[in-house]
């Protein structure tokens, strides 16, 4: 039954007409970090969507750290976290990555994309409170069992696909989830990334690794003059590649490069 819940308005969404798209290569941006994948924008004033490789936009990846803001929203919504000042304690298990080895508060977690202070909420939260909150949110198609509580989102069959973030983005961004404008503003606030005179950039990174295969996203939209412009880039090493500094680097660098050479954005 969980399944078929969290599938209804997908099923649903996919008899809906089809959003005008142009398409776009924009492989070299990909080519220069030694990597492959897509990238889709939509500019949310003329509801146009623009994509570079199409049918890959359309398949479905783990959403890896990018399932961080709606564990964000819930934990918020809930009460399992009081703000965004309450602090992880950490646990003692020494990390590779450093920053994650030191007590932090919920803000800091989300920037340094924390996964055992997420893991913790996830566990805190528990499935009952997934079993509510996936289905009122529509972010992907999210398989939660209670053995998989607190990783879901990393192994396993969840799936999202990139016209799915930024659906979700949209109704993020927009004001249009069933949270409260509290939760919204604190989580609008912690994804904040980069701000310049005209724009504000807000976005979150994703990374995981299933059957011996890097995935990366990086998601999130950029607020300029009046307009929204919501952007999702899914890629990985070529060659079933390592997961090297330019990968790590690499779906950040490319979005901001796609974004200010190609659509005048980040100026």
């Amino acid at each position: 039954m969980r399944r078929l819940l969290l599938l209804l308005p997908f099923l649903f969404l996919a008899g809906a007409a089809a959003p005008p798209v142009t398409e776009r290569s924009f492989a070299a941006y990909f080519d220069t970090f030694g990597l492959e994948g897509s990238f889709l924008l939509l500019d949310v004033q003329s509801g146009r969507y623009t994509a570079s490789n199409l049918n890959r936009c359309r398949q479905g990846f783990l959403p890896a750290s990018t399932f961080k803001i709606p564990n964000t929203l819930i934990g918020l919504e809930t009460g399992a976290v009081r703000d965004t000042a309450e602090v992880f304690r950490w646990d003692g298990v020494v990390r590779d990555v450093e920053p994650w080895n030191h007590d932090m508060s919920f803000g800091r977690a989300l920037r340094v994309s924390c996964l055992p202070c997420y893991q913790q909420l996830a566990r805190r939260m528990g499935p009952a409170t997934y079993d509510k909150w996936l289905p009122l949110l529509q972010f992907g198609r999210m398989v939660m069992t209670p053995a998989t509580v607190d990783r879901f989102w990393l192994e396993g069959p969840s799936r999202i696909t990139q016209f799915e973030q930024i659906d979700f983005l949209r109704r993020l961004q927009s004001g249009k989830l069933p949270v409260s404008a509290r939760t919204l503003q604190l989580t609008t606030d912690m994804l904040v990334l980069a701000r310049g005179k005209n724009w504000t950039l807000r976005g979150k990174t994703g990374w995981t690794r299933q059957e011996g295969r890097h995935n990366g996203w990086f998601v999130g939209w950029v607020e300029q003059q009046g307009r929204v412009y919501l952007f999702a880039l899914n890629a990985q090493p070529k060659n079933n590649g390592p997961a090297t500094d330019r990968f790590v680097r690499g779906r950040r660098v490319i979005t901001e490069r796609i974004l200010q050479r190609e659509f005048g954005l980040l100026k």
